[in-house]
């Protein structure tokens, strides 16, 4: 008795209802997120920003420093900002408060540049990469938002 492998039932099946397999590029590459931190494919995602054209970015909340921020840093990486059919969608959003009032310094994550491939709809798919500050958290928002935008600049050196 053998066994047959996935590819060629796949093939099997395609040849018996007289189909053509069609050819389509999978990313393999991505993030992974263990015990809340994530692990990204750093040359597979400079690869993807090398490669992309276009960019969407979005904020959340919605607020002109992170906005602005993110389409300067992509028109300084050489990519158009378009919101709709961009190839990349670059998002930056705060870290959830607790509300807690802390008495001693301590640094802790205060926001998240996240990087998605587009989807075929548009909008976010695979998360391809993500990157964290951490620091106080009385710092202003603008010094945050220029805090995130330098250390991915340097990421990606």
């Amino acid at each position: 008795m053998f066994t047959l492998s996935k590819a060629m039932t796949a093939a099997i099946c395609l040849a018996a209802f007289n189909l053509e397999a069609v050819s389509v590029r999978a990313t393999v590459f991505g993030c992974s997120k263990d015990k809340g931190h994530y692990s990204c494919d750093k040359p597979a995602f400079t690869t993807a920003l090398k490669d992309a054209r276009t960019v969407a970015v979005e904020s959340q909340p919605f607020n002109k420093i992170s906005t602005n921020a993110l389409q300067s840093l992509a028109r300084e990486l050489g990519k158009n900002v378009q919101p709709e059919s961009a190839q990349l969608i670059f998002d930056f959003e705060p870290t959830n408060s607790d509300d807690t009032v802390y008495y001693v310094p301590d640094d802790r994550e205060l926001a998240t540049l996240r990087v998605y491939a587009a989807a075929s709809n548009g909008k976010r798919g695979q998360l391809i990469w993500v990157e964290s500050v951490v620091g106080q958290p009385d710092q202003p928002w603008a010094m945050i938002v220029h805090s995130a935008i330098q250390q991915f600049k340097a990421d990606l050196k």
